[in-house]
């Protein structure tokens, strides 16, 4: 077991010897650069936080994620994350103040470190359960808040806000044209128009082709209307630095105020691994990537724990650009250590250029994403069995509503709700045996499934019951006190109840005190 997680612990570089082109791993890493660049601004600023944070985010929780962790996953600033980092912090403290940071990083660390319980307690089986119905629902949803976040810049609405996606939509409609920036919607829909051309010609391109056209066209808007005229949004000058290195400030009086934070450092711990694990599984499922769930919660929460040290905020995995970065052919961790260099490359050398880059070309890009992450066929597939069609439905819908972490939550609940159920369901065969009746127990026998077995022995009462074990997968305590019940009863009228058994089944009976009350017979 310590060997296990000494190697869990440790960076593992195996991924360097599968076959693999190196060229499309970095090519990817600089598309997911582009693409986080304004997402960890806008992050920052929902956590509170000076932009430089954001891009740090995306520098350094990417990298070290990247480094410890086993798959493509693209890590960093995370919207879910953000907004739970804002929320918890803010009744504290002045928002972006000096006391504000600190308690930030402070709630960092404890994610960090909850993180890292949860892979010490190999939590990660918790998500194994969620079924691909789950996971479609999470990654369709995730698409859908994309689009509708990238409706801000490219329409201008960076003032706007509402509570429920339909109403962003109706107020749209109708107030159109006092809203709507005409500048920011041409941008966007060539930025949108190029990508899906990009894509025809150039699959692997697509996004570069798409940033392009809505960096030219915003040039071109630029030459002709004055920026007073356009009202244009730019991603603008961003202060970095190379190695931002800082000691949370740590003390006392903190540490007491903190207790505050516990539930939110909670919160965040579960629902970052939930968005992350579930991309790691999605990408388990759909390439050859050899991911060792266990390594990516250790990635992630070593990660966290080491952001503040870095002037960074928590973060997740980033359904958006591991989509980007998936589409582009990547399938190592290189696209993500590549992506955190080409940020501080980017902001450094080519910082005038980025300058005027607009941020209706940055959201067209992303809705072309999000757009992606919506699979019309999936509901065509689950439909065939209504359980899974449910589970995707409620998930996307819940997503929709009420956003991405009260979407996880309930994927997760249907998941480990259907699939409690269906192994609570034991078949069961009656056959004439020498003594009486044969009962055949086919399925797990635990506190779920005694009341289907309770209702077979009621429907046979008054006769001889032998009961055949070897194909029941699992035995717990209550189906043994559940025997011992019925063997009483049984012999108390007359009848009798055998169990036939193997030798591990034996063990365990006999282990619960159960082979004097109860007549075992092995197979």
């Amino acid at each position: 077991m310590i060997r296990q997680l000494l190697a869990e612990a440790t960076p593992s570089f195996s991924w360097s010897a599968r076959p693999g082109n190196w060229r499309i791993e970095v090519f990817a890493g600089l598309v997911g650069a582009i693409l986080v660049i304004p997402q960890g601004i806008t992050f920052a600023y929902l956590a509170g936080l000076p932009p430089e944070y954001g891009l740090y985010c995306a520098i350094f929780v990417t990298l070290i994620c990247s480094l410890l962790g086993s798959s493509s996953m693209m890590s960093g600033p995370n919207t879910a994350v953000a907004i739970l980092i804002g929320a918890a912090v803010l009744p504290l403290a002045g928002r972006g103040s000096p006391v504000y940071i600190d308690f930030v990083f402070l709630l960092c660390m404890m994610v960090g470190l909850i993180q890292l319980v949860f892979w010490l307690a190999r939590g990660a089986r918790i998500f194994q359960y969620l079924s691909p119905a789950a996971i479609s629902g999470i990654s369709a949803g995730a698409g859908f808040l994309i689009i509708m976040a990238s409706l801000d810049s490219m329409l201008d609405l960076s003032t706007f806000n509402t509570t429920f996606f339909y109403e962003k939509l109706y107020v749209i409609a109708s107030d159109a044209r006092d809203l709507v920036n005409p500048f920011s919607l041409a941008i966007g829909l060539t930025t949108i128009a190029g990508g899906y051309l990009g894509r025809r010609y150039s699959p692997r391109y697509f996004i570069i082709i798409a940033v392009s056209a809505g960096y030219l066209c915003g040039l071109l808007v630029a030459f002709i209307w004055p920026q007073p005229h356009t009202e244009l949004e730019y991603l603008g000058r961003m202060p970095l630095q190379w190695l931002p290195l800082t000691i949370p400030n740590i003390n006392m009086d903190y540490l007491m105020i903190s207790i505050n934070l516990i539930p939110y450092a909670i919160t965040i711990a579960f629902i970052g691994l939930a968005q992350s694990l579930v991309i790691v599984r999605e990408l388990k499922m759909e390439t050859d990537q050899n991911i060792n769930l266990d390594k990516e919660v250790y990635a992630q929460g070593m990660a966290n724990f080491l952001a503040p040290f870095f002037s960074s905020f928590a973060g997740a995995g980033s359904f958006n650009r591991t989509r980007a970065n998936q589409s582009l052919g990547a399938t190592t961790p290189l696209s993500g250590i590549a992506a955190a260099g080409f940020v501080l490359i980017l902001i450094t050398f080519l910082g005038p250029v980025l300058t005027y880059m607009p941020m209706a070309a940055m959201s067209g890009t992303l809705f072309i994403v999000g757009a992606d992450m919506i699979k019309w066929r999936d509901i065509k597939h689950y439909a065939q069995v209504r359980s899974e069609l449910a589970i995707y439905l409620a998930t996307f819908i819940s997503i929709m509503f009420f956003g991405l972490a009260v979407g996880v939550v309930v994927a997760v609940f249907l998941s480990v709700s259907v699939f409690m159920l269906r192994i609570s369901q034991l078949e069961l065969k009656v056959e004439p045996g020498d003594a009486g009746l044969v009962l055949k127990v086919k399925g797990a026998l635990f506190y779920a499934s005694v009341a289907h077995l309770t209702e077979r022995f009621h429907s046979h009462a008054g006769e001889n019951l032998t009961v055949d074990l070897q194909y029941t997968t699992h035995i717990d305590q209550s189906a043994v006190d559940f025997f011992i019940r019925e063997s009483r009863h049984m012999t108390a009228h007359g009848h009798k109840l055998t169990l036939l058994i193997n030798d591990r089944q034996r063990k365990f009976l006999e282990k619960l005190g159960a082979s004097t009350e109860l007549e075992l017979v092995s197979l």
